[in-house]
């Protein structure tokens, strides 16, 4: 966590926490941007969490994910859902 402070996030919340399970805002604002790092989160917990036209960049996107940004498209909605589809490589984790 405190890695991703010194890069710059505003808020940064431990999925291991019941407010990090929330996400809830520890200054009660909601936000512009999440990005996902964990399994098994459903949108409506970001959904709720989100300004008008937030966005969540999920790295770690399933089957799920896939399907909540069919449906976001279907409805026309602001709030975005962003599949990141990464192949990392040993070297570069090194």
């Amino acid at each position: 966590m405190d890695l991703v402070r010194s890069l710059g996030a505003d808020e940064v919340l431990d999925y291991k926490t019941p407010d990090g399970v929330a996400l809830k805002s520890p200054s009660g604002r909601k936000y512009d941007v999440i990005i996902h790092c964990a399994h098994n989160i459903p949108w409506s917990t970001f959904s709720a969490n989100l300004t008008p036209k937030g966005k969540v960049v999920d790295t770690t996107p399933g089957f799920g994910t896939l399907m909540s940004v069919a449906a976001k498209k279907i409805k026309c909605s602001k709030k975005q859902l962003i599949p990141l589809f990464t192949s990392p490589k040993k070297e570069n984790l090194d």
